[in-house]
């Protein structure tokens, strides 16, 4: 019975191991440059937009095609009357029988439609240019998914970082409640002040848990977008280093900003894609107003005066009535339209470029006085506070005090931390450039 109790609790150790290594795999530790390599990698939305460049080249194969040829088999008598065979002209015979087909009649034709004005070359074009904007769509596409991911990682990383300072702080203040507690029992403090102290700690024990909340939320989304396991958990680094002049990573003016804004962004491009279409629209109505030639070979047998009778035609509609003035025209006004569309978004990206970059700079004003001497004089200082506090050289209200301004300035420079990161990928996604991130 002994060895039996001895090899149950071994082997619930053993189990209790494994599922402590198991939640050790499931949590992923990347860095912005890994996770954004996974998410070109693995991401199904972009999978599926990928597909929307192979349909674009599918229609240009499509656009390519001539039409198809159109067979019509006509006259076909399958029985004959006594009475028309008395009336009737005999043919001959047919497949080697003597009287088979004598009096069988058909006619047969094959017509190809050719047609004109170059509308076959012209639908290519089309479809070529559809092509190009599904590449551009792609293109965009991947921008703003980029940017969106960026910045749910930065907000990871605020919560992460600000849950820690918390989680940090609740320690301590444990510990410093149940040491009141036991002074409280000798009545050496009065009861007011251990109150204060465990309301704090409620108020930060309730903060702590939105926060875990907030990253649950968070780390759904970015297992998501990642197309990891399902039970992922996600950690990332800091990304945010305060010891670097925060301005951009380069001397460019606004200016030059604008300019390179209307060079790469994909939807500029996809802009004046779309002046081309409406221009290859017109050009393709205007073709459409000149009729189709369709040419034919015909086989009779039996309904005309030449036996066997093998002849060619050609039709064609004659333009007296339809002559696609109303397309035309509608595609005439179309082309206006995307000019005034297209002079409508160069001004929209200008002015985006000029609010992003200017957001970015006053992001960075915030930490014109804020470095790593800065935040580590400040945990040392709360670390200060803590232990004068334990040896009753502070009051409570000016430990607490203190408490509540050092955990709103450190929740106020992750903020900022935070803001100044997004406005900067911001900045990136208005101008299509690739700024590095300062590390």
């Amino acid at each position: 019975m002994q060895k039996r109790k001895i090899y149950l609790l071994l082997f619930v150790a053993v189990l209790g191991l494994t599922k402590v290594e198991a939640q050790t795999q499931d949590t992923l530790q990347l860095d912005v440059e890994q996770a954004e390599g996974l998410l070109l990698k693995n991401n199904l939305s972009i999978l599926a937009e990928r597909l929307s460049i192979d349909m674009a080249d599918a229609e240009v194969i499509q656009a390519k095609v001539w039409p198809n040829p159109t067979l019509e088999v006509d006259e076909v008598n399958l029985w004959t009357a006594d009475y028309q065979k008395k009336t009737g002209e005999q043919q001959p015979s047919l497949f080697g029988s003597d009287s088979f087909g004598r009096y069988r009649q058909i006619s047969a034709q094959i017509e190809q439609v050719i047609e004109t004005a170059g509308k076959r070359k012209k639908r290519v074009e089309l479809a070529k240019v559809s092509a190009e904007m599904a590449q551009s769509y792609l293109e965009d596409f991947l921008l703003s998914l980029k940017t969106e991911f960026r910045k749910t990682i930065y907000s990871f990383q605020f919560h992460e970082s600000y849950s820690t300072m918390l989680n940090r702080q609740l320690v301590s203040l444990e510990n410093i409640v149940k040491a009141y507690q036991k002074q409280y029992d000798q009545g050496n403090v009065n009861k007011a002040e251990l109150i204060r102290l465990q309301a704090s700690l409620l108020s930060i024990k309730d903060e702590l848990i939105e926060e875990r909340k907030a990253l649950n939320e968070l780390n759904k989304e970015l297992v998501v977008m990642l197309n990891l396991p399902a039970n992922t958990r996600l950690s990332f680094g800091t990304t945010f280093n305060p010891d670097n002049e925060y301005q951009l990573p380069f001397n460019y003016t606004l200016e030059y900003l604008q300019e390179e804004a209307l060079k790469h962004r994909p939807d500029v491009t996809i802009s004046k894609l779309d002046i081309q279409r409406s221009q290859k629209e017109l050009s393709y109505e205007k073709a459409m107003a000149v009729p189709d030639l369709a040419v034919s070979l015909g086989y009779d047998r039996g309904g005309n005066i030449l036996q066997d009778f093998i002849g060619f035609g050609f039709s064609i509609d004659l333009p007296f009535f339809d002559r696609n003035k109303g397309n035309i025209k509608k595609a005439e006004f179309a082309v206006e339209q995307q000019n005034y569309v297209n002079e409508n978004k160069l001004l929209e990206v200008r002015e985006e470029v000029r609010k992003n970059f200017q957001n970015y700079l006053e992001a960075a004003h915030f930490f014109d006085d804020i470095n790593t001497e800065y935040l580590e004089g400040l945990d040392k200082t709360m670390e200060a506070y803590t232990e004068y506090f334990k040896l009753q050289s502070i009051n409570i209200i000016t430990y607490m005090d203190f408490l509540e301004s050092y955990i709103d300035t450190k929740q106020t420079i992750l903020e900022n931390q935070q803001e100044y990161l997004d406005d900067l990928e911001e900045l990136k996604h208005s101008t299509g450039l690739e700024i590095n991130t300062p590390q």
